[in-house]
């Protein structure tokens, strides 16, 4: 850098900055950041450098409690996703988003969602979209008795479904609520775990499926999950829907 400037090392950059095809598809990027290159002093180019190479601040990071989002770029060379996830598991309640098909500046190269997972970030932080969310699904009486039990033993495990199950997965736009319930039904029946069928049968119903709906997922389970598993199942289901056949 200081010997030649930014110029001879741009083709460097650009392979690291961006995913192989994406200047081809977008010259105008490709021309920004060069033009943006070449405006930087070589001399403060090259201090950055330095100061990057020595710089260690891991030991820092259980230090920070703010909201925090660690984005990452799934092809990036330089920053890769697992550095993303090691930063992400040493900031306590942060959240991870890997952008794809980008590499080093994905905030250029998948600009749209690089934007919105910064403005959900923002403006609807993942711990209150989990408890929002949670509440929408299992219902307030419920979400309320798990607040008045918890305690400082079980406040990780709460904290944890909350960012996770309810903050990031129920949340996705990829598949609806009812969608979700189904397969969370027939999760459960597999797995045997009848304490939860039977709440999130209860969450079924808020989320819109009928009785009948909820039968059928049950009676699918039978044939994939075994007929013991099933009958157990109906039971549970029986039981929560007669208190509430509405």
């Amino acid at each position: 850098m200081r010997a030649e400037g930014t110029g001879a090392l741009l083709p460097a950059l650009l392979g690291r900055w961006f995913t192989a095809g994406f200047l081809e598809r977008r010259p105008d990027a490709g021309a920004d950041v060069e033009a943006t290159l070449a405006a930087c002093d070589p001399e403060g180019y090259a201090g950055c450098c330095e100061a990057i190479a020595t710089m260690d601040q891991r030991t820092q990071l259980a230090a920070i409690t703010a909201p925090t989002l660690v984005v990452a770029g799934s092809a990036d060379p330089v920053t890769p996703p697992a550095t993303a996830l090691s930063l992400h598991e040493a900031i306590a309640g942060s959240a991870l988003t890997v952008l794809p098909a980008a590499a080093h500046l994905a905030n250029i190269e998948q600009a749209d969602r690089f934007n919105a997972a910064v403005l959900d970030h923002l403006l609807d932080p993942v711990v209150e979209r989990g408890r929002r969310t949670r509440r929408e699904v299992l219902g307030d009486a419920h979400v309320d008795r798990s607040a008045a039990t918890a305690t400082p033993f079980s406040a990780p495990f709460v904290d944890l479904i909350t960012r996770y199950a309810w903050g990031d997965i129920w949340t996705r736009p990829g598949l609806d609520r009812k969608t979700r319930s189904c397969i969370t039904l027939a999760m459960l029946v597999t797995l045997g775990r009848h304490e939860e069928l039977a709440l999130h049968v209860r969450a079924a119903r808020r989320n819109g499926l009928s009785p009948d709906a909820i039968g059928e997922v049950l009676l699918q389970t039978a044939i994939y999950a075994g007929v013991p598993a099933a009958n157990s199942a109906f039971a549970v289901a029986e039981r929560v829907l007669s208190e509430d056949p509405s």
